[in-house]
């Protein structure tokens, strides 16, 4: 387990989420570094604390699967992320 100060964990925090904002990093890549950066865990130990196979976890975080938002929002929980869905409406 990484041990970071509340202001190491807010400057990733950004971070990952900047660069989720401008496409530099997928969900698979930020799963990633949630898991390496602010829990130092391996893919058996995190996938274990969240309750998922691991698996599921390594298919995630190489993009090799299509999951669901409530699995992903599982996945992404830890690190204080949450992914959602907005519908599009187009009338005719």
């Amino acid at each position: 387990m990484v041990r970071l100060s509340g202001e190491q964990r807010k400057e990733i925090l950004a971070q990952l989420e900047n660069d989720l904002a401008n496409n530099v990093i997928g969900i698979g890549d930020l799963v990633k570094q949630v898991r390496t950066q602010l829990y130092g865990m391996t893919q058996t130990q995190y996938a274990k604390f969240i309750k998922i196979s691991d698996k599921t976890l390594r298919d995630i975080e190489k993009g090799n699967t299509d999951p669901r938002v409530s699995v992903l929002n599982k996945v992404l929980a830890p690190g204080g992320f949450q992914l959602s869905v907005r519908s599009v409406r187009r009338d005719i």
